[in-house]
């Protein structure tokens, strides 16, 4: 399973698609409503939670590599940093400009690629036949090394209902640059 982190970044889409949705609290501002999205994150909201468990869960992941994956995830939450940078609304649309730092663990996939690449036998089971488990566990491994950061500027787009602000769907990319695997 090259591409476990990538399926679970796909699921982590849906979870914000989700949350994203329905992050309209008292958001008379596009920026309060930018405030409460990510804060859902920082807090780790019970449904942000309860949504990466079930996206854990469904991954071919040893027990073990799950909770290290989750723990991961919320380290990230925990760490991430955001400045608004900008904002242009016009009538019920608005997009806010956020500079996002995180966690790179996008350098640890990169670094765990490369040793398959340079090694591959090194992720074979007893009968040596490639380990998806294997691969993936030290892909997570590498991944719980990194104290690095990268800053990503992003552009969330917001709508205006009912008189609250609401974040919009994130494109792929932003979903990524969020939990530093862009």
């Amino acid at each position: 399973m090259k591409n476990g982190i990538k399926k679970i970044l796909v699921v982590l889409c849906a979870i914000l698609l989700f949350t994203g949705c329905s992050c309209a609290m008292n958001d008379n501002k596009p920026e309060e409503a930018v405030d409460t999205f990510f804060e859902k994150y920082r807090a780790k909201d019970d449904d942000i939670i309860t949504q990466l468990k079930e996206t854990i869960e469904n991954e071919n992941l040893t027990d073990d590599s799950k909770e290290k994956y989750q723990e991961l995830m919320e380290k990230q939450y925990d760490q991430f940093a955001y400045v608004i940078k900008d904002t242009k609304q016009e009538d019920n649309k608005a997009t806010v400009t956020v500079e996002l730092t995180v966690l790179n663990y996008r350098s640890a996939i990169l670094e765990a690629e490369e040793e398959l690449k340079n090694d591959p036998d090194k992720f074979n089971d007893d009968k040596g036949n490639f380990s998806d488990e294997k691969y993936m566990d030290y892909k997570i491994e590498k991944m719980s090394e990194v104290t690095d950061t990268t800053t990503h500027t992003i552009d969330l787009s917001l709508t205006k209902e009912n008189g609250m602000w609401k974040v919009d769907q994130l494109s792929g990319d932003d979903i990524s640059k969020l939990h530093g695997l862009y």
